[in-house]
């Protein structure tokens, strides 16, 4: 089995944020069942930004951010590298979901391609896609009780 993260839940797992929990235990979970992660190209500079804005806000100092680049890197998650066809269906997905950027796309993209579950903190993102007929795309906070 096959599973795109979105990198806010890679994010979750070296940072603080309120879907770490579950992300923690989906990811101990995958790992258990011998999951492949796998991501596009652009999850690791995505990543960067996302540590770099939270050492701008004084979330987390440099210090932080460099250790937890080190420890998602050290994942052992599988980059996929571009290919014409799955930058064709990341333009068919933004359309689909009416965005004027293809970041999101290129994770549904890449899902798509491998018949794989993509798996988000974006709640917005699972709801548009999922109303395109998406049914494997999943939001992390279905895993939460209560």
């Amino acid at each position: 089995m096959k599973i795109v993260p979105d990198s806010n839940i890679i994010l979750a797992l070296a940072i603080p944020l309120p879907y770490t929990s579950v992300s923690l235990a989906k990811m101990q979970e995958w790992q258990q069942e011998n999951t492949e992660l796998i991501v596009p190209s652009l999850w690791s500079y995505e990543i960067v930004s996302s540590l770099r804005k939270g050492m701008a806000i004084g979330r987390i100092s440099s210090e932080q951010a460099i250790a937890a680049l080190e420890s998602i890197l050290a994942m052992g998650i599988t980059e996929i590298p571009p290919t014409l066809r799955l930058h064709q269906l990341a333009l068919e997905w933004s359309v689909r979901l009416k965005q004027t950027v293809a970041y999101d796309a290129a994770y549904l993209a890449l899902a798509e391609s491998q018949q794989a579950h993509f798996w988000t903190a974006d709640r917005r993102l699972v709801d548009a896609a999922n109303n395109c007929g998406a049914s494997w795309v999943h939001h992390i906070g279905e895993l939460q009780t209560g």
